[in-house]
């Protein structure tokens, strides 16, 4: 007022929570002749311009939408917590009790879990790794796990496995039999969503989600990347363009691919708000930015490496299959060499990948060839062990579970497995996440109450 403003421009997200917002701002500044309402997907000169030219009111069905939904959320939330105080338990919710739920289900699978003993024999030569094919899946001995599957480099028979460990340091070496040639091509992915960069961050840096969301948020903050809070794979065509052209520049046109579109953006896609493009750097033609914290960088330099491989080519790897034989033992022994001869997006993986082999064996690849084995205390290796119940989910791999089940939205991943964890439900033990007596009491004894209570059951497994 003081500056004499007539005109106001609402551009809050373009969803319907954004829309809830714009239409309470609307209220707010009833006072001002004129109000417009404008959306835009990403933060762009021209995305903005188009937005203020393209001007509308407010959309009154969403805004009725986001009422609806929070109506839903004081319902059922205010219901469900209530409810669960009667077990002096903290609280229930549509969001953390069927994300506690996968973590339970998954702990009574272990439990439930009964294992199965088997022996296998593994063995290096000429840095291929080699395994015994025992048995074949029509073999009265052959080995089965629990779900039935077969594995042909599994035996109950731990004669058997030791008869091989003795062969093959008798005879210190084998001959190839056959030799079968290929390809194995590796597709980059798409850029970046709240999900996948806090599943990355995790296999690649090691950083709880936490942690992740922090730092990437410090990186959204100073302008450095996008909006990090996204399940859209859609990026900005002018950033797009950057891109290619640097590596084009670096590594040559043949490292440019037709970039990836993730699942969203394919046909028929659901469950996606769309509100804003994917995680990316916002001046992609910078990999090192000066003045940042170290494990700033770190996770900047992860982005900038996921968003430049989804506009790269594939990696390309001569593979070769090999069977071979060992003097007087009569079973098959399988092998596969491989080594990349195209780089494509792993090019810019460097920083985040374990070396990788770039030439073929030293030995000839060719039926009769004989390759020797040098034996040592790990190799040839006889491997008695027993099936293992499956894992835990950890933090990364809930949220993982989260998005395809539909369960949360990106900006609740991280304060849903926090929530779960400082009401004492589940117990993060190196870096598993454990349900305690409470939570086992929430999902086993409450939710069935809680369902028997109403005609449909709101929580499910």
């Amino acid at each position: 007022k003081s500056s004499n403003v007539e005109e106001v421009y609402i551009a809050t997200d373009p969803d319907r929570e954004g829309e809830f917002i714009a239409w309470r701002l609307s209220i707010i500044f009833a006072k001002f002749p004129i109000q417009k309402r404008v959306t835009f997907n990403e933060i762009t000169e021209t995305s903005v311009q188009d937005a203020i030219e393209q001007a509308r009111e407010i959309d009154t069905a969403l805004v009725d939408s986001a009422k609806v939904r929070r109506f839903m959320d004081r319902l059922v939330g205010f219901e469900c917590s209530r409810f669960s105080r009667s077990w002096k338990l903290a609280s229930m919710g549509r969001v953390q009790t069927p994300t506690l739920g996968f973590i339970m289900e998954r702990e009574l699978l272990r439990e439930k879990h009964v294992p199965i003993v088997y022996n296998s024999v593994n063995f290096s030569s000429n840095e291929t790794n080699f395994k015994i094919r025992f048995h074949e899946k029509n073999d009265p001995e052959a080995w089965l796990d629990d779900s039935g599957k077969h594995f042909p480099d599994r035996t109950f028979n731990q004669d058997l496995a030791a008869e091989a460990i003795t062969r093959l340091k008798d005879n210190k070496k084998i001959e190839i039999e056959s030799v079968k040639e290929g390809k194995n091509k590796r597709n980059p992915k798409p850029p970046f969503t709240t999900d996948t960069m806090l599943q990355s961050a995790s296999s690649n840096l090691g950083w709880s989600v936490a942690r992740t969301s922090s730092i990437a948020g410090e990186l959204y903050n100073s302008g450095h990347v996008t909006y990090i809070r996204t399940d859209s794979t859609r990026t900005n065509e002018d950033a797009r363009k950057t891109i290619k052209d640097y590596v084009r520049e670096k590594f040559g046109e043949d490292h440019l691919g037709p970039g990836v579109l993730g699942p969203d953006a394919k046909k028929g896609s659901t469950n996606v708000q769309d509100a804003h493009e994917a995680i990316r750097p916002t001046r992609p033609e910078i990999l090192q930015i000066d003045g940042i914290k170290d494990d700033q960088q770190l996770l900047y330099g992860l982005i900038w490496a996921r968003f430049a491989a989804s506009q790269m080519s594939n990696s390309i790897r001569e593979t070769r299959s090999i069977q071979a034989k060992t003097k007087d033992f009569e079973k098959k022994i399988t092998g596969t060499a491989s080594w990349r001869i195209h780089a494509g997006w792993e090019a810019v993986y460097e920083p985040f990948h374990k070396e990788v082999k770039l030439q073929p064996p030293k030995s000839k690849i060719e039926k009769g060839a004989v390759w020797n084995i040098e034996c040592n205390e790990e190799n040839p290796l006889l491997v008695s062990d027993q099936t293992k119940p499956p894992r835990r989910f950890s933090e990364s791999s809930i949220v993982q579970e989260m998005k395809k089940q539909g369960i949360g939205r990106p900006s609740t991943y991280v304060s849903t497995i926090q929530t779960l964890s400082r009401r004492k439900y589940v117990e993060n033990t190196s870096g598993a996440l454990i349900p305690t007596d409470a939570g086992r009491t929430l999902w086993l004894e409450v939710v069935p109450f809680y369902n028997e209570q109403n005609d449909k059951g709101l929580f499910a497994a």
